[in-house]
């Protein structure tokens, strides 16, 4: 997968909870630095989507992906929307791909989500 599709299905893979996906998505020492927190390590990432998020009955809607023309960092648009339809938050998620999964994802918000 080259890096759009990659970010694509990071995000489909988190809303509809295929944690085993997920973790093929991502390097060894992923890591993703939040407004909130910074997890290392793709284990402890997956357990933290899996067991510890504050809602989990989310889904991400990207308004725009953007690449670089090699397809080594690209960066998504979106909005994280409750169940209930509601915008929590917008979100800009830039990512570093290395040798086919996602390396790093630095997390900016217009809100702190918690």
């Amino acid at each position: 997968m080259d890096g759009p599709a990659l970010t694509r299905e990071y995000y489909r893979s988190i809303d509809a909870a295929d944690y085993e996906t997920l973790e093929s998505l991502l390097a060894e020492g992923f890591v993703h630095e939040r407004p909130d927190r910074t997890l290392s390590g793709r284990d402890r990432f997956v357990e933290f989507m899996r067991e510890e998020r504050p809602e989990t009955d989310t889904e991400h809607v990207l308004d725009a992906v953007y690449s670089t023309e090699a397809g080594g960092r690209v960066a998504a648009e979106g909005r994280l929307l409750r169940a209930d339809g509601e915008v929590w938050f917008g979100f800009v998620d830039t990512f570093d791909i290395d040798g086919g999964a996602i390396a790093d994802i630095q997390t900016y918000t217009d809100e702190h989500p918690l």
